[in-house]
């Protein structure tokens, strides 16, 4: 009976933590259509990295704000999908996967970004750490 418990705690810990590895690639690089912004967004959705073209110095403030936002809503929005696409198999149904669902940004009409493939993978934000598994540490 221990053993059966303890084996399905291990088993839980490891699906866990491959779950875990699995949203944090969930970060998501989109380019604005016109190519004057570049943003990189972190599984939760945060900015990690803009970048700006050199045709961004022909854009007024007003518009080059407009196109900043529309493009990291973009990537968070990418982020996202990808994060409920992760856990979902796991959870689908189940009210977590509700508000997961329910926070993935809703698509701005009109314009279509490109998605830019991804480089270094980022670090995990601390929300999504398990208790053991601190960077340095060995896997158990």
């Amino acid at each position: 009976m221990i053993a059966d418990l303890e084996a399905r705690a291990r088993d839980l810990a490891e699906r866990s933590r491959a779950l875990r590895d699995r949203i944090a690639r969930a970060h998501a690089t989109q380019r604005s259509p016109d190519g004057v912004v570049t943003a990189t967004v972190a599984p939760n959705g945060s900015l990690r990295h803009i970048e700006f073209s050199p045709a961004a110095e022909g854009c007024s403030p007003a518009r080059l704000g407009e196109v900043v936002m529309d493009t990291v809503r973009r990537a968070q929005e990418q982020a996202a999908r990808q994060a409920v696409a992760v856990v979902e198999p796991q959870f689908g149904g189940a009210a977590a996967m509700g508000f997961l669902v329910g926070s993935v940004p809703a698509s701005v009409e009109g314009a279509k970004a490109e998605a830019v493939p991804e480089g270094d993978d980022l670090p995990l934000p601390r929300s999504l750490r398990a208790p053991d598994d601190e960077p340095g540490s060995a896997p158990s």
